[in-house]
Protein backbone atom coordinates (compact mmCIF):
# COMPACT_ATOMS: atom_id res chain seq x y z
CA UNK A 1 0.00 0.00 0.00
CA UNK A 2 1.41 3.83 -0.76
CA UNK A 3 2.56 5.56 2.01
CA UNK A 4 0.72 8.43 2.86
CA UNK A 5 1.75 9.84 6.44
CA UNK A 6 -0.79 10.79 8.75
CA UNK A 7 -3.23 10.00 5.65
CA UNK A 8 -3.18 6.62 5.70
CA UNK A 9 -5.72 6.85 8.09
CA UNK A 10 -7.98 7.45 5.46
CA UNK A 11 -7.20 4.86 3.16
CA UNK A 12 -10.77 3.45 3.92
CA UNK A 13 -12.11 6.74 2.57
CA UNK A 14 -9.57 6.84 -0.33
CA UNK A 15 -10.42 2.92 -1.43
CA UNK A 16 -14.34 4.64 -2.24
CA UNK A 17 -13.17 7.02 -4.21
CA UNK A 18 -11.16 4.73 -6.30
CA UNK A 19 -13.26 2.10 -6.96
CA UNK A 20 -15.76 5.23 -8.01
CA UNK A 21 -13.81 6.00 -10.57
CA UNK A 22 -12.96 2.84 -11.34
CA UNK A 23 -16.64 1.72 -11.59
CA UNK A 24 -17.24 4.90 -14.31
CA UNK A 25 -13.95 4.18 -16.39
CA UNK A 26 -15.15 0.03 -16.77
CA UNK A 27 -18.40 1.21 -17.34
CA UNK A 28 -17.15 2.96 -20.30
CA UNK A 29 -16.89 -0.96 -21.75
CA UNK A 30 -19.53 -3.02 -20.42
CA UNK A 31 -22.18 -1.54 -18.97
CA UNK A 32 -22.81 -5.18 -17.38
CA UNK A 33 -24.77 -4.53 -14.13
CA UNK A 34 -23.82 -7.39 -12.33
CA UNK A 35 -20.20 -6.41 -13.05
CA UNK A 36 -20.07 -2.85 -12.35
CA UNK A 37 -22.33 -3.56 -9.24
CA UNK A 38 -19.37 -6.84 -7.74
CA UNK A 39 -16.76 -3.59 -8.46
CA UNK A 40 -18.45 -1.15 -6.45
CA UNK A 41 -19.20 -4.02 -3.92
CA UNK A 42 -15.26 -5.23 -3.66
CA UNK A 43 -14.53 -1.33 -3.05
CA UNK A 44 -17.30 -0.79 -0.63
CA UNK A 45 -16.39 -4.07 1.47
CA UNK A 46 -12.54 -3.14 1.27
CA UNK A 47 -13.59 0.09 2.80
CA UNK A 48 -15.46 -1.47 5.58
CA UNK A 49 -12.70 -4.44 6.20
CA UNK A 50 -9.96 -1.46 6.72
CA UNK A 51 -12.08 0.38 9.07
CA UNK A 52 -13.25 -2.91 11.12
CA UNK A 53 -8.92 -2.96 11.24
CA UNK A 54 -7.95 0.51 11.47
CA UNK A 55 -7.37 0.01 15.61
CA UNK A 56 -7.42 2.48 18.12
CA UNK A 57 -6.01 5.20 16.83
CA UNK A 58 -6.01 8.64 17.66
CA UNK A 59 -4.62 11.38 14.92
CA UNK A 60 -5.27 14.89 14.08
CA UNK A 61 -4.41 16.30 10.92
CA UNK A 62 -4.23 20.08 10.31
CA UNK A 63 -4.95 21.24 13.80
CA UNK A 64 -8.41 19.32 14.45
CA UNK A 65 -9.49 19.85 10.51
CA UNK A 66 -9.49 15.95 10.27
CA UNK A 67 -10.01 14.31 13.49
CA UNK A 68 -9.28 10.63 13.11
CA UNK A 69 -10.01 8.59 16.34
CA UNK A 70 -11.98 5.36 17.80
CA UNK A 71 -15.08 7.46 17.37
CA UNK A 72 -14.35 7.80 13.11
CA UNK A 73 -13.92 4.04 13.16
CA UNK A 74 -17.20 2.76 14.91
CA UNK A 75 -19.59 5.10 12.69
CA UNK A 76 -17.30 4.12 9.78
CA UNK A 77 -18.54 0.76 10.31
CA UNK A 78 -22.36 2.03 10.86
CA UNK A 79 -22.46 4.29 8.16
CA UNK A 80 -20.55 1.87 5.68
CA UNK A 81 -22.49 -1.56 6.59
CA UNK A 82 -25.92 -0.37 5.25
CA UNK A 83 -24.14 1.37 2.84
CA UNK A 84 -23.11 -1.94 1.28
CA UNK A 85 -26.12 -3.64 1.70
CA UNK A 86 -27.86 -0.87 -0.85
CA UNK A 87 -25.19 -1.17 -3.21
CA UNK A 88 -25.92 -4.63 -3.54
CA UNK A 89 -29.10 -4.36 -3.87
CA UNK A 90 -28.77 -1.90 -7.00
CA UNK A 91 -27.96 -5.62 -8.51
CA UNK A 92 -31.89 -6.71 -8.54
CA UNK A 93 -33.15 -3.38 -9.04
CA UNK A 94 -33.40 -2.28 -12.66
CA UNK A 95 -33.13 1.69 -11.71
CA UNK A 96 -31.16 2.55 -15.01
CA UNK A 97 -29.59 1.47 -18.28
CA UNK A 98 -26.26 3.10 -17.01
CA UNK A 99 -25.26 1.59 -13.96
CA UNK A 100 -21.54 2.82 -13.97
CA UNK A 101 -22.40 5.91 -13.62
CA UNK A 102 -25.08 5.44 -10.67
CA UNK A 103 -21.94 3.46 -8.84
CA UNK A 104 -19.89 6.34 -8.98
CA UNK A 105 -22.34 8.34 -7.78
CA UNK A 106 -23.19 5.96 -5.23
CA UNK A 107 -19.31 5.57 -3.60
CA UNK A 108 -18.20 9.12 -3.69
CA UNK A 109 -21.34 10.00 -1.74
CA UNK A 110 -20.49 7.12 0.66
CA UNK A 111 -17.04 8.80 0.91
CA UNK A 112 -17.80 12.28 1.56
CA UNK A 113 -20.36 11.09 4.62
CA UNK A 114 -17.23 8.99 6.16
CA UNK A 115 -15.50 12.64 5.39
CA UNK A 116 -18.28 14.82 7.53
CA UNK A 117 -17.74 12.64 10.42
CA UNK A 118 -14.11 13.16 10.77
CA UNK A 119 -13.86 16.79 11.50
CA UNK A 120 -14.27 19.77 13.79
CA UNK A 121 -14.12 21.91 11.56
CA UNK A 122 -17.75 23.44 10.23
CA UNK A 123 -16.72 24.64 6.75
CA UNK A 124 -15.14 21.15 6.35
CA UNK A 125 -18.39 19.68 7.29
CA UNK A 126 -20.40 21.70 5.37
CA UNK A 127 -18.44 21.06 2.32
CA UNK A 128 -18.85 17.21 3.05
CA UNK A 129 -22.09 17.69 3.39
CA UNK A 130 -22.43 18.81 0.24
CA UNK A 131 -20.89 16.40 -0.89
CA UNK A 132 -23.09 13.48 0.08
CA UNK A 133 -26.46 15.59 -0.69
CA UNK A 134 -25.76 16.40 -4.31
CA UNK A 135 -24.85 13.23 -5.36
CA UNK A 136 -27.98 11.83 -3.64
CA UNK A 137 -30.25 13.97 -5.02
CA UNK A 138 -28.86 12.70 -8.68
CA UNK A 139 -29.28 9.12 -6.96
CA UNK A 140 -33.16 9.82 -6.20
CA UNK A 141 -34.19 10.44 -9.29
CA UNK A 142 -31.99 8.13 -11.05
CA UNK A 143 -34.40 5.59 -12.57
CA UNK A 144 -36.84 8.67 -14.41
CA UNK A 145 -39.89 7.25 -13.28
CA UNK A 146 -42.55 9.99 -12.28
CA UNK A 147 -42.16 9.19 -9.00
CA UNK A 148 -38.54 9.44 -8.81
CA UNK A 149 -38.52 12.33 -10.31
CA UNK A 150 -41.07 13.74 -7.93
CA UNK A 151 -39.43 12.46 -4.85
CA UNK A 152 -35.83 13.79 -6.10
CA UNK A 153 -37.37 17.50 -6.86
CA UNK A 154 -39.04 17.34 -2.73
CA UNK A 155 -35.80 16.22 -1.92
CA UNK A 156 -33.73 18.91 -3.91
CA UNK A 157 -35.65 22.01 -2.54
CA UNK A 158 -35.46 20.62 0.65
CA UNK A 159 -32.40 20.26 1.01
CA UNK A 160 -31.28 23.57 -0.81
CA UNK A 161 -33.46 25.28 1.97
CA UNK A 162 -32.01 23.28 4.60
CA UNK A 163 -28.47 24.03 3.24
CA UNK A 164 -29.24 27.91 3.34
CA UNK A 165 -30.33 27.47 7.30
CA UNK A 166 -27.02 25.64 8.06
CA UNK A 167 -24.73 28.53 5.75
CA UNK A 168 -26.43 31.14 8.02
CA UNK A 169 -26.05 29.30 11.36
CA UNK A 170 -22.36 28.45 10.51
CA UNK A 171 -22.18 32.34 9.61
CA UNK A 172 -23.87 33.40 12.57
CA UNK A 173 -20.93 30.88 14.43
CA UNK A 174 -18.25 32.37 13.31
CA UNK A 175 -19.39 36.18 14.08
CA UNK A 176 -20.11 34.84 17.78
CA UNK A 177 -16.73 32.79 18.57
CA UNK A 178 -14.60 34.17 15.71
CA UNK A 179 -13.46 30.45 14.77
CA UNK A 180 -14.91 27.48 12.78
CA UNK A 181 -14.00 24.67 14.89
CA UNK A 182 -16.07 23.03 16.89
CA UNK A 183 -15.87 23.85 20.88
CA UNK A 184 -15.04 27.55 20.64
CA UNK A 185 -15.85 29.91 23.57
CA UNK A 186 -18.40 32.18 22.29
CA UNK A 187 -18.32 35.81 22.84
CA UNK A 188 -21.72 36.88 22.06
CA UNK A 189 -24.01 34.35 23.76
CA UNK A 190 -27.05 35.54 21.93
CA UNK A 191 -25.83 35.04 18.23
CA UNK A 192 -24.35 31.86 19.33
CA UNK A 193 -27.40 30.23 20.71
CA UNK A 194 -29.04 31.55 17.77
CA UNK A 195 -26.30 29.77 15.74
CA UNK A 196 -26.92 26.97 17.10
CA UNK A 197 -30.48 26.73 16.63
CA UNK A 198 -30.42 27.39 12.87
CA UNK A 199 -27.97 24.18 12.96
CA UNK A 200 -30.64 22.19 14.38
CA UNK A 201 -33.43 23.33 11.91
CA UNK A 202 -30.24 23.02 8.92
CA UNK A 203 -29.39 19.59 10.14
CA UNK A 204 -32.90 18.48 11.54
CA UNK A 205 -34.11 18.51 7.78
CA UNK A 206 -31.83 16.35 6.99
CA UNK A 207 -32.47 13.82 9.89
CA UNK A 208 -35.83 14.11 9.57
CA UNK A 209 -37.46 14.92 12.53
CA UNK A 210 -40.65 16.35 13.18
CA UNK A 211 -41.77 18.74 11.84
CA UNK A 212 -39.03 18.59 9.41
CA UNK A 213 -39.90 15.18 8.05
CA UNK A 214 -42.80 15.94 5.60
CA UNK A 215 -39.92 15.21 2.32
CA UNK A 216 -38.39 12.02 3.98
CA UNK A 217 -41.98 10.76 3.20
CA UNK A 218 -42.47 10.71 -0.13
CA UNK A 219 -38.86 10.62 -1.08
CA UNK A 220 -38.54 7.21 0.61
CA UNK A 221 -41.67 5.72 -1.04
CA UNK A 222 -40.91 7.23 -4.58
CA UNK A 223 -37.33 6.09 -5.17
CA UNK A 224 -36.03 2.93 -5.85
CA UNK A 225 -35.69 0.71 -2.96
CA UNK A 226 -32.12 0.23 -2.66
CA UNK A 227 -31.82 4.48 -2.41
CA UNK A 228 -34.28 4.27 -0.21
CA UNK A 229 -32.74 2.21 1.94
CA UNK A 230 -29.43 4.11 1.62
CA UNK A 231 -31.00 7.28 2.47
CA UNK A 232 -32.95 6.63 5.61
CA UNK A 233 -29.96 4.48 6.85
CA UNK A 234 -26.41 5.79 6.04
CA UNK A 235 -27.76 9.12 5.30
CA UNK A 236 -29.50 9.88 8.40
CA UNK A 237 -26.57 7.99 10.61
CA UNK A 238 -24.17 10.30 8.88
CA UNK A 239 -26.12 13.42 9.99
CA UNK A 240 -26.67 12.04 13.39
CA UNK A 241 -23.54 12.06 14.24
CA UNK A 242 -22.28 15.23 12.10
CA UNK A 243 -25.19 16.98 14.94
CA UNK A 244 -23.69 14.68 17.83
CA UNK A 245 -20.10 16.02 16.94
CA UNK A 246 -21.59 20.10 16.95
CA UNK A 247 -23.42 19.36 19.96
CA UNK A 248 -21.77 17.23 22.06
CA UNK A 249 -18.82 20.23 21.98
CA UNK A 250 -21.12 23.17 22.51
CA UNK A 251 -21.11 23.20 26.45
CA UNK A 252 -22.19 26.42 26.35
CA UNK A 253 -25.88 25.36 24.47
CA UNK A 254 -26.13 21.99 26.94
CA UNK A 255 -28.82 23.35 28.71
CA UNK A 256 -30.93 24.17 25.88
CA UNK A 257 -29.61 21.42 23.77
CA UNK A 258 -31.06 18.87 26.36
CA UNK A 259 -34.67 20.61 25.99
CA UNK A 260 -35.08 21.18 22.45
CA UNK A 261 -34.01 17.57 21.84
CA UNK A 262 -36.28 16.25 24.51
CA UNK A 263 -39.46 17.60 22.69
CA UNK A 264 -37.98 16.74 19.20
CA UNK A 265 -37.40 13.21 20.11
CA UNK A 266 -40.65 12.71 21.79
CA UNK A 267 -43.16 14.07 18.94
CA UNK A 268 -40.85 12.65 16.49
CA UNK A 269 -41.52 9.13 17.34
CA UNK A 270 -44.62 9.86 18.66
CA UNK A 271 -45.66 11.57 15.12
CA UNK A 272 -44.18 8.40 13.34
CA UNK A 273 -45.62 5.94 15.14
CA UNK A 274 -49.35 7.51 15.21
CA UNK A 275 -49.24 8.07 11.36
CA UNK A 276 -47.86 4.85 10.71
CA UNK A 277 -50.84 3.32 12.03
CA UNK A 278 -53.03 3.77 9.55
CA UNK A 279 -50.95 3.10 6.33
CA UNK A 280 -51.66 0.25 4.13
CA UNK A 281 -49.22 0.76 1.86
CA UNK A 282 -45.91 -1.05 3.91
CA UNK A 283 -43.38 0.33 1.93
CA UNK A 284 -45.16 4.26 3.38
CA UNK A 285 -45.43 2.64 6.75
CA UNK A 286 -41.77 1.92 6.88
CA UNK A 287 -41.09 5.32 5.74
CA UNK A 288 -42.96 7.01 8.60
CA UNK A 289 -41.61 3.87 11.29
CA UNK A 290 -37.92 5.58 9.96
CA UNK A 291 -39.19 8.85 11.39
CA UNK A 292 -40.12 7.51 14.70
CA UNK A 293 -36.62 6.04 14.47
CA UNK A 294 -34.84 9.19 14.01
CA UNK A 295 -36.56 9.88 17.41
CA UNK A 296 -35.58 7.32 19.24
CA UNK A 297 -31.40 8.04 18.26
CA UNK A 298 -32.24 11.53 19.53
CA UNK A 299 -32.26 10.89 22.89
CA UNK A 300 -29.04 10.44 22.72
CA UNK A 301 -28.56 14.33 23.29
CA UNK A 302 -29.49 14.43 26.42
CA UNK A 303 -26.70 12.26 27.56
CA UNK A 304 -24.52 15.71 26.75
CA UNK A 305 -22.10 17.32 29.05
CA UNK A 306 -22.83 14.30 31.46
CA UNK A 307 -20.64 11.25 32.49
CA UNK A 308 -22.61 8.88 30.41
CA UNK A 309 -20.84 10.19 27.72
CA UNK A 310 -19.10 6.99 26.93
CA UNK A 311 -22.02 4.87 27.03
CA UNK A 312 -24.19 7.01 25.17
CA UNK A 313 -21.26 6.98 22.54
CA UNK A 314 -21.39 2.80 22.64
CA UNK A 315 -25.25 2.79 22.51
CA UNK A 316 -25.72 5.23 19.76
CA UNK A 317 -23.19 2.99 17.53
CA UNK A 318 -25.03 -0.59 18.66
CA UNK A 319 -28.30 1.35 17.76
CA UNK A 320 -27.15 2.47 14.67
CA UNK A 321 -25.45 -0.72 13.46
CA UNK A 322 -28.79 -2.06 14.66
CA UNK A 323 -30.82 0.66 12.41
CA UNK A 324 -28.38 -0.26 9.38
CA UNK A 325 -29.55 -3.63 9.27
CA UNK A 326 -33.24 -3.29 9.89
CA UNK A 327 -34.21 -0.98 8.12
CA UNK A 328 -32.06 -0.79 5.26
CA UNK A 329 -32.95 -4.83 4.70
CA UNK A 330 -36.78 -4.14 5.45
CA UNK A 331 -36.34 -1.68 2.02
CA UNK A 332 -34.48 -3.91 0.16
CA UNK A 333 -36.94 -6.59 0.95
CA UNK A 334 -39.56 -4.93 -0.74
CA UNK A 335 -38.04 -5.67 -4.06
CA UNK A 336 -39.11 -9.17 -4.42
CA UNK A 337 -42.87 -7.75 -4.43
CA UNK A 338 -44.15 -5.93 -7.33
CA UNK A 339 -46.78 -3.86 -4.72
CA UNK A 340 -46.07 -3.17 -1.44
CA UNK A 341 -50.06 -3.42 -0.31
CA UNK A 342 -50.60 -5.28 3.13
CA UNK A 343 -52.72 -7.50 1.11
CA UNK A 344 -49.45 -8.43 -1.30
CA UNK A 345 -47.94 -9.76 1.90
CA UNK A 346 -51.33 -12.32 3.08
CA UNK A 347 -50.26 -15.69 2.89
CA UNK A 348 -46.39 -14.88 2.92
CA UNK A 349 -45.56 -17.96 5.37
CA UNK A 350 -47.06 -20.36 2.52
CA UNK A 351 -45.18 -18.59 -0.87
CA UNK A 352 -41.86 -17.98 1.09
CA UNK A 353 -41.41 -19.49 4.47
CA UNK A 354 -37.52 -17.77 4.91
CA UNK A 355 -38.84 -14.50 3.64
CA UNK A 356 -41.73 -14.35 6.20
CA UNK A 357 -39.51 -15.03 8.79
CA UNK A 358 -36.63 -12.96 8.20
CA UNK A 359 -38.95 -9.80 7.14
CA UNK A 360 -40.90 -10.60 10.56
CA UNK A 361 -37.26 -10.85 12.28
CA UNK A 362 -36.77 -7.27 11.11
CA UNK A 363 -40.13 -5.56 12.07
CA UNK A 364 -40.04 -7.10 15.48
CA UNK A 365 -36.15 -5.80 16.09
CA UNK A 366 -37.84 -2.49 14.66
CA UNK A 367 -40.01 -2.22 17.35
CA UNK A 368 -37.89 -3.83 19.92
CA UNK A 369 -38.39 -7.04 20.28
CA UNK A 370 -36.04 -9.00 23.14
CA UNK A 371 -33.50 -11.58 21.50
CA UNK A 372 -32.69 -8.61 18.35
CA UNK A 373 -30.21 -6.21 18.10
CA UNK A 374 -32.93 -3.33 17.77
CA UNK A 375 -34.07 -4.38 21.33
CA UNK A 376 -30.11 -4.27 22.62
CA UNK A 377 -29.53 -0.53 20.99
CA UNK A 378 -32.73 0.55 22.36
CA UNK A 379 -32.23 -0.67 26.33
CA UNK A 380 -28.25 0.57 25.85
CA UNK A 381 -29.93 4.12 24.42
CA UNK A 382 -32.18 4.61 27.19
CA UNK A 383 -30.09 3.65 29.77
CA UNK A 384 -27.34 5.62 28.50
CA UNK A 385 -30.28 8.27 28.83
CA UNK A 386 -31.48 7.10 32.30
CA UNK A 387 -28.09 7.14 34.07
CA UNK A 388 -27.90 10.96 33.82
CA UNK A 389 -30.74 10.34 36.76
CA UNK A 390 -32.65 14.22 35.66
CA UNK A 391 -36.55 13.98 35.86
CA UNK A 392 -36.49 15.36 31.99
CA UNK A 393 -34.70 11.81 30.94
CA UNK A 394 -36.65 9.38 32.74
CA UNK A 395 -39.98 11.49 30.60
CA UNK A 396 -38.28 11.04 27.46
CA UNK A 397 -37.74 7.44 28.24
CA UNK A 398 -41.12 7.00 29.64
CA UNK A 399 -42.68 8.14 26.65
CA UNK A 400 -40.20 6.14 24.35
CA UNK A 401 -41.11 3.01 25.96
CA UNK A 402 -44.98 3.85 25.24
CA UNK A 403 -44.09 4.65 21.79
CA UNK A 404 -42.20 1.24 20.94
CA UNK A 405 -44.89 -0.32 22.56
CA UNK A 406 -47.18 1.54 20.29
CA UNK A 407 -45.23 0.21 17.00
CA UNK A 408 -45.99 -3.39 18.06
CA UNK A 409 -49.24 -2.40 16.64
CA UNK A 410 -48.67 -1.54 13.07
CA UNK A 411 -45.14 -3.77 12.88
CA UNK A 412 -47.46 -7.24 13.99
CA UNK A 413 -50.47 -5.99 11.81
CA UNK A 414 -48.02 -6.89 8.78
CA UNK A 415 -46.60 -9.91 10.67
CA UNK A 416 -50.48 -11.22 10.69
CA UNK A 417 -50.75 -11.05 7.31
CA UNK A 418 -48.10 -13.40 6.50
CA UNK A 419 -48.38 -15.71 8.67
CA UNK A 420 -52.54 -15.81 8.90
CA UNK A 421 -54.11 -14.65 5.94
CA UNK A 422 -54.90 -16.37 3.25
CA UNK A 423 -53.04 -14.59 0.08
CA UNK A 424 -52.14 -15.16 -3.85
CA UNK A 425 -50.59 -18.45 -4.37
CA UNK A 426 -47.62 -17.63 -6.49
CA UNK A 427 -44.21 -17.77 -4.97
CA UNK A 428 -41.59 -14.56 -3.73
CA UNK A 429 -38.40 -14.79 -5.22
CA UNK A 430 -35.67 -15.01 -2.77
CA UNK A 431 -33.88 -12.14 -0.97
CA UNK A 432 -30.77 -12.81 -0.06
CA UNK A 433 -30.15 -9.30 1.54
CA UNK A 434 -32.92 -8.92 3.73
CA UNK A 435 -31.97 -12.64 4.83
CA UNK A 436 -28.56 -11.74 5.77
CA UNK A 437 -29.85 -8.49 7.56
CA UNK A 438 -32.27 -10.73 9.51
CA UNK A 439 -29.22 -13.36 10.50
CA UNK A 440 -27.10 -10.17 11.44
CA UNK A 441 -30.09 -8.53 13.50
CA UNK A 442 -30.27 -12.21 15.61
CA UNK A 443 -26.79 -12.89 15.67
CA UNK A 444 -25.76 -9.86 17.01
CA UNK A 445 -28.34 -9.76 19.10
CA UNK A 446 -27.70 -12.55 21.07
CA UNK A 447 -23.82 -12.10 20.96
CA UNK A 448 -24.50 -8.38 21.70
CA UNK A 449 -21.79 -8.17 24.09
CA UNK A 450 -19.22 -8.76 21.35
CA UNK A 451 -20.11 -5.39 19.97
CA UNK A 452 -20.13 -3.90 23.21
CA UNK A 453 -16.63 -5.04 24.11
CA UNK A 454 -15.31 -4.23 20.76
CA UNK A 455 -16.97 -0.25 21.18
CA UNK A 456 -15.52 -0.28 24.70
CA UNK A 457 -12.31 -1.21 23.88
CA UNK A 458 -11.98 1.62 21.46
CA UNK A 459 -13.34 4.08 23.64
CA UNK A 460 -10.16 5.31 25.36
CA UNK A 461 -9.14 7.18 22.39
CA UNK A 462 -12.66 8.65 22.23
CA UNK A 463 -12.36 10.82 25.39
CA UNK A 464 -9.44 12.98 24.64
CA UNK A 465 -10.19 13.84 21.53
CA UNK A 466 -14.21 14.88 21.88
CA UNK A 467 -14.13 16.39 24.92
CA UNK A 468 -12.80 19.62 25.64
CA UNK A 469 -11.98 22.63 23.65
CA UNK A 470 -10.01 22.62 20.43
Amino acid sequence: MIILGNYDYLWNVFVLFIGAFVALFVSLVTENRIVLVTIGGIFAAASLILSLLQGSTAVSIGNGTILLSGFSELFFIAILVPGLLSLVGIAKSPVSKKPGLMIFIFLVSLGFMLLAITTHNLLFIFVAFEGVSIPTYVLAAYGKSDSELEAAVKYFIIGAFSTGLIVFGISLYYIATGSLMLGAAPSFQNIYFLAMGLLVFGFGFKLAIFPLHGWAIDTYTGTSNPISSYLSTSSKIMTLVVLFNIFFNSPSFFPYLKIIFAIIAILTMTFGNVVAISQNNVKRMLAYSSIAQAGYLSVVFLAAGTGAYNLAVISLFMYALAYGFMKGGSFLALDSLGNYDIENFSGMWKRNPVFAISFAILLLSLAGFPGTLGFIGKYFLFLSVLSTGTPLAYLVVIVSVINSVVSFYYYGRVIMYMFWRDGKKERVPNNYLLYTSALMTVLLGVLYFLVYAFAQNIIPTIAPILVGGL
